[in-house]
């Protein structure tokens, strides 16, 4: 990876790193930059300008050259003014960061993050960027607050801290770098990646994957709407959700004496491992909810009654996201 700070090699930025670590506040869910913790350096543009400079300034002290002073001390103080508005461009920011909406393992988390100053100011160029993540820019453009969300990768289930934010600019010129570094409270749920597909629309007590139940796909009692699968009859068709949405849906039916869904930890592979146990479960839950069934969801340390809809669905992701981990 590319180093973070200008003209820097990785070793010295490594130490400037750890030793701006020990400076940075507890965690919480907002902080304010100030000078204490606003740090500049020239960038690699800022130096080659510098030496233009200062060599224009040799050449007019050894040839007495009255335009070639003038010329050196504007762009000089050019320079100076332009360190100046890169420093105060992100001084007394202030920063505050909400919890995230959950997402499967390899998803993007995506942190609603605020930057307000206190008076409606012009900032603008404004670089937000998680540790090892990419930039965000943003723009206050005569205002007090923008909102932006601010991506991070994930790779494994349970709760992920946010990590360490680096907040800089180069704004007006690009000839010095200013930055601080953050560290934010805000965890993100991330539920298990889910296994290819595993639950038929027509299921039967013989399922080898806990769904035990004495129905196939009935006509009695409508029980929601689904994608259209090849063998589904015309008249299942949902005509009014195909002309809102434009893809092939049918509808869903249920008969009277049909029993729940049950989703249970023991009904899996003995031989398979945790993570993919979880994997499959994941995916049972996503598909019950999807077709619009009710459940029953079992696993070692949980158990939950036959239900249906979003908050037993996210009950039953959170079990799994959560299982075998600390509390947060």
């Amino acid at each position: 990876m590319a180093s973070e700070l200008p003209l820097l090699p990785r070793s010295l930025e490594r130490l400037i790193k750890q030793w701006a670590s020990r400076r940075l506040n507890p965690p919480s869910s907002e902080a304010i930059i100030n000078r204490q913790r606003l740090y500049i350096l020239p960038t690699s543009h800022g130096v080659t300008i510098f030496t233009i400079l200062l060599l224009i300034l040799l050449g007019a002290i050894n040839y007495e050259n009255s335009l070639g002073y003038m010329l050196a001390f504007l762009m000089g103080a050019l320079g100076f003014l332009s360190m100046v508005h890169t420093h105060q461009n992100i001084n007394h920011m202030k920063l505050q960061l909400a919890n995230p909406r959950p997402v499967f393992a390899g998803q993007l988390a995506h942190f609603p993050l605020t930057l307000s100053f206190k008076r409606p100011g012009m900032h603008p160029a404004l670089q937000v960027q998680a540790e090892n993540g990419d930039a965000i820019c943003a723009h206050l453009l005569d205002d007090t607050a923008i909102d932006i969300m601010l991506p991070v990768a994930t790779h494994q289930r349970g709760y992920m801290p946010i990590p360490r934010l680096k907040i800089f600019s180069e704004f007006p010129l690009g000839l010095f770098h200013a930055w601080s570094w953050v560290q934010l409270e805000s965890h993100c749920l991330v539920y298990p990646t889910p296994a290819p597909s595993h639950l038929p629309v027509s299921h039967t007590s013989s399922d080898p994957l806990g769904q035990q139940s004495s129905e196939s796909t009935g006509v009695d009692e409508f029980a929601g709407i689904r994608k259209y699968q090849p063998g589904d009859p015309p008249s299942h068709m949902a005509w009014k959700a195909i002309a809102r949405t434009g893809e092939l849906q049918s509808k869903l039916f249920t008969s009277d004496s049909s029993n729940d869904l049950h989703i249970r930890w023991d009904s899996l592979n003995p031989g398979l491992d945790t993570e993919k146990r979880l994997s499959i479960l994941c995916r049972l839950v996503i598909d019950a909810h999807d077709h619009g069934l009710s459940y029953s969801f079992d696993i070692p340390g949980t158990s939950l009654p036959s239900a249906s809809g979003q908050h037993h669905r996210d009950l039953c992701l959170k079990a799994l996201a959560l299982f075998g981990t600390q509390p947060v």
